[in-house]
């Protein structure tokens, strides 16, 4: 079976292929189609091979080679040959917590980019859930918010401690939203969404710098460090828990299938990398989660300069892309 970058099948001489990739491209350029180089050159090899390989070319149906053609990417490439069928499924894995894919899942699906939802993680209330609303009560500097979890904690704790008046933090935009819908207007929002810039550009200390950091507990300490580096006391609350989500005997195939993994979080890269290793090409919410796929072994890890939804639907388009090639 040929894929993209391979070398021409045995017999096939330079200039035929030459003359197969002209025709090809004639036909593909005839339809008005933008496709990518590594489809195009997969397209190719397919045209060469089929004329080359009897058995290939009494079971590679010349409908499947046209819908290729009719899309910009193939969610599902079946070639048949002497072996069987081979399947390379080019869909994206979304991975946050069920039912917080929507939005990744919709632009991606403008893109033409085929997802699956298989999510990584879940939450369970934190061993600091109940100290929340009383801790709220107090006179704090700042409250920090790291995460949409996080915000979604804290609001309930802010109602349970009857609405009182906080300057609050939020990491970016994503949380912003969250804690914006709840009735919190955030005083501060860094100039790039990351717990480690946040620590770094909140303004003081003053007012003796108290900050209460509502967060997960397998949060890392990147925040309340590099707070307490600059002067600020920092209070941490682990308000809630990041645990693995069981997959199903499905899910799990579906994973393995998956061309691209998108990651929104350091403990959802570890139970991928549990439950499936690191293979397929990693497309990270932001350096947070990137930094974390590099450290367990991914070769492929992509991720946008500033978190956010419609930069990591580039990252993904990104990541695809390279999957593609390295096939």
């Amino acid at each position: 079976t040929f894929v993209a970058g391979s070398q021409p099948t045995q017999g096939c001489c330079g200039a035929e292929l030459h003359r197969k990739s002209l025709s090809l491209t004639h036909c593909i350029e005839k339809k008005g189609l933008m496709m990518s180089r590594s489809v195009v050159l997969l397209l190719v090899q397919l045209a060469v091979l089929h004329s080359h390989c009897d058995a290939f070319s009494t079971s590679f149906p010349t409908s499947a080679l046209h819908h290729l053609l009719g899309t910009r990417r193939a969610a599902v490439t079946q070639v048949r040959g002497l072996r069987g069928t081979v399947c390379a499924e080019n869909y994206v894995a979304l991975t946050r917590e069920l039912g917080k894919n929507g939005k990744l899942e919709s632009v991606l699906k403008s893109k033409g980019i085929e997802t699956v939802e298989i999510p990584c993680i879940e939450f369970e209330d934190g061993p600091d859930l109940n100290k929340l609303p009383a801790a709220l009560k107090e006179e704090w500097e700042y409250v920090v918010v790291t995460s949409p979890e996080a915000a979604d904690v804290f609001l309930k704790g802010w109602n349970s401690a009857g609405k009182p008046e906080l300057r609050v933090a939020s990491v970016g935009a994503g949380t912003q939203q969250v804690l914006s819908a709840g009735g919190i207007k955030p005083v501060f929002v860094p100039s790039k969404a990351t717990g480690k810039v946040l620590a770094q550009e909140l303004p003081g200390p003053e007012q003796g710098g108290r900050v209460l950091y509502p967060a997960s507990a397998k949060a890392r300490k990147e925040v309340q460090n590099g707070l307490t580096d600059r002067g600020f006391s920092c209070t941490r609350l682990n308000t809630y828990d990041t645990v693995s989500a069981k997959w199903t005997p499905e899910q799990q195939e579906q994973a393995q299938k998956a061309a691209v993994v998108a990651l929104a979080s350091p403990s959802a890269v570890k139970t991928w990398v549990d439950y499936i290793g690191t293979s397929a090409a990693a497309a990270c919410i932001g350096e947070t989660s990137g930094s974390a796929c590099k450290e367990a072994g991914f070769q492929r890890v992509f991720w946008p300069e500033k978190p956010g939804i419609d930069g990591w639907a580039e990252a993904v388009a990104d990541a695809l892309q390279g999957a593609e090639v390295a096939k």
